[in-house]
């Protein structure tokens, strides 16, 4: 198998074992033998547990979409779109989650057991979003447009909502077939869209 082929192969049997057993309870054997190779073409690879784990990173890395999603956010900021903002943002979470399940229970296994893939996922991917939502919620107060109070707060109560919808449609499988996730989610923005706006019914 050619190198880059075999390194992807790799990464897959990782997500999968990680997703399924846990950090604590996965071995560099467990992946290789999931990949149908030997420890030491696993080594040959990633040199490391903490090397393989950047590699999985690294899968979640810009593209396309991730890019597409950044510049509509921009786009929608810069004409103080507050609706369609928060709405867009909350469709790529969901998204997220349906289109790659294994890779958030994954995380969730790193986040539950202290792992250090969640401190570097949230230092890669959350601080920047978290940063770039936070500086959107105070430029908005400061304009008048949403009442005062602590914008990490405010995250806290979007993501959470969003978030939590997403796990248990997607890792939970606690699935309602009469709402699709277009309709839940404009529900769930409508009513941030309350707490946070001013004017709102």
């Amino acid at each position: 198998m050619h190198g880059d082929d075999r390194r992807r192969q790799l990464l897959k049997a990782a997500i999968e074992s990680f997703a399924q057993k846990g950090f604590s309870g996965t071995k560099t054997k467990d992946i290789a033998a999931a990949a149908g190779v030997s420890e030491a073409i696993l080594f040959r690879h990633f040199s490391s547990k903490e090397d393989l784990y950047h590699a999985i990173l690294d899968t979640k890395g810009p593209d396309s979409s991730s890019n597409e999603l950044m510049e509509s956010l921009e786009a929608l900021a810069a004409r103080r779109d507050d609706a369609r903002f928060f709405q867009t943002l909350a469709i790529g979470v969901v998204e997220s989650f349906r289109d790659d399940p294994a890779f958030h229970r994954l995380l969730l296994y790193a986040s539950l057991e202290g792992h250090l893939l969640a401190s570097l996922f949230r230092a890669r991917f959350g601080l920047p979003m978290g940063n770039f939502l936070r500086r959107y919620i105070v430029l908005r107060q400061k304009e008048g447009a949403f009442y005062k109070g602590d914008a990490n707060t405010a995250i806290t109560f979007f993501f959470g909502a969003v978030v939590h919808f997403a796990m248990n449609r997607y890792l939970f499988e606690l699935k309602d077939q009469s709402f699709d996730d277009q309709a839940v989610v404009k529900e769930l923005v409508t009513l941030v869209m309350r707490g946070l706006k001013k004017g709102s019914a």
